[in-house]
């Protein structure tokens, strides 16, 4: 038994990920394509596991499709779950709303809605991304620490370094057995590290 989809995809880059998504799901179906018409053929051994395999197609179609293609709010969506590089939920957000873009945190989806397309979203999320990773072998006590850090040295484009001696100097952290812990409101700490930058506030109006 068969049901077939037919769909159209907005770009190269959707198809692809469509076919390689398709390929993981573990389904009988195939996919054909031309120009940005798609055909997916899916298969069950009787009705219920027809029924089956096509719902999980159809969700997964519509998941990588609302990548692509925003909303009637301008909007796209990006499960947390399948980021390219692996970004603190929290830290993710708070760049994008400083940035300036528009975001919602979907709670029961674990994924946000905002008005940045894909490439960008991705160069910022690898940008982070390296920017933590430069926190491993460092004495910061907390996560949140972890992300203030990075959140300031990704929009001042300071080293992650002077980043910490500020904050230090200016008592924001402190240091407490060997490591450094929050020592003020981490809500003004972000507001007065932010405004020691050099104005660069126009970054996220592209897109």
């Amino acid at each position: 038994m068969r049901k077939i989809i037919s769909s159209k995809v907005s770009c190269d880059e959707e198809l692809l990920e469509l076919c390689e998504r398709l390929s993981r799901l573990n389904i009988d179906c195939t996919i054909e394509s031309k120009g940005n018409h798609v055909k997916i053929y899916v298969f069950g051994y009787d009705k219920d596991s027809l029924n089956e395999n096509y719902r999980a197609v159809m969700n997964l179609m519509d998941k990588v499709r609302k990548k692509y293609r925003k909303d009637k709010e301008g909007l796209y969506e990006y499960h947390l779950s399948e980021l390219k590089y692996p970004v603190n939920k929290n830290l993710v957000i708070d760049a994008l709303k400083t940035l300036g873009y528009r975001v919602i945190y979907l709670e029961d989806e674990n994924a946000i809605k905002t008005d940045i397309d894909i490439n960008k979203f991705n160069e910022i999320l690898k940008d982070l991304h390296e920017l933590y990773q430069e926190l491993k072998f460092s004495n910061l006590g907390s996560k949140p620490l972890k992300n203030l850090v990075v959140l300031v040295s990704y929009i001042t484009k300071k080293p992650i370094d002077d980043i910490i001696e500020e904050a230090l100097e200016k008592e924001f952290f402190r240091e407490e057995e060997g490591r450094i812990v929050l020592n003020k409101d981490i809500n003004l700490a972000k507001k007065v590290l932010l405004e020691g930058d050099d104005g660069d506030k126009d970054i996220g109006e592209e897109g």
